[in-house]
């Protein structure tokens, strides 16, 4: 008689001699650890500061418009950069048991709320280049902004910004929910 085996099975299989060496290779374990952390505290560092920026600019003002030109052009290639840092550990770190994430519904929660911040991400960008469109070529010198504010898409910046905040939080939370379950 065959014997039939999971999706799961032939995946854990695939991957088993990468978790049996990351399981007694108490320095490797360690560094693709570290790696995943720092990746996530320098992009969602870096996240966090440009939204806090965000949220505390005053629609209509240079100020605003300095944080949307200087700080998240810049913010979000940096913050891009290590979420793919973040995501190759990730993959590292899953495949290291992926008999117990593949299973975990906080691992799944997780990654639910990861898609979720990817997206906001996509949509903030998505303003920030409506702001940029309708400020194209203005100097931006002058305490008073020379011409109407786009204030539809600096709302939709401000949004993102706020979601992105409350996203970066609960994933740091769902983790250390997930190493300590």
């Amino acid at each position: 008689m065959l014997e039939s085996t999971s999706l799961l099975d032939r995946a854990m299989a695939l991957v088993q001699p990468w978790a049996d060496l990351y399981a007694n290779n108490t320095l490797l374990a360690t560094s693709v650890i570290a790696l995943h952390l720092m990746s996530m505290f320098i992009a969602g560092g870096m996240a966090i500061a440009a939204d806090r920026a965000i949220l505390r600019s005053k629609p209509g003002t240079a100020d605003a418009v300095r944080a949307v030109v200087a700080d998240l052009s810049t913010a979000h290639s940096v913050v891009i950069g290590w979420l793919v840092s973040t995501i190759a550990s990730g993959l590292l770190l899953l495949t290291s048991d992926l008999g117990t994430f593949a299973v975990s519904r906080v691992y799944w929660i997780k990654m639910s709320a990861f898609v979720l911040l990817i997206l906001n991400g996509l949509r903030m960008q998505r303003a920030e280049r409506g702001v940029m469109g309708s400020l194209k070529g203005i100097p931006i010198r002058t305490t008073e902004m020379p011409v109407p504010f786009p204030q539809q898409q600096w709302s939709g910046i401000r949004g993102s910004a706020a979601v992105s905040l409350a996203l970066w939080l609960i994933i740091v939370l769902l983790g250390v929910v997930l190493t300590n379950g």
